[in-house]
């Protein structure tokens, strides 16, 4: 299972990583990210995110 993860950066500093939906394979995950014009997101394994064993999406992108 693969969670699609948006990262949401403020203003005053900071950001934070919100879970929008969980799909059962990365490609389901990557359409539906395309299909709601997500460009500061990404699908991550579940396991991996619930665990803490993951990188930000915030890390993987250039602002």
């Amino acid at each position: 299972m693969f969670a699609l993860v948006l990262t949401v950066c403020y203003l005053g500093g900071g950001c934070d990583d919100l879970v929008v939906d969980a799909f059962d394979t990365v490609q389901e995950c990557r359409v539906n990210m395309r299909e709601q014009g997500l460009r500061q997101a990404g699908c991550y394994p579940i396991d991996e995110f619930i665990d803490g064993y993951w990188i930000p999406a915030h890390t993987r992108v250039d602002y």
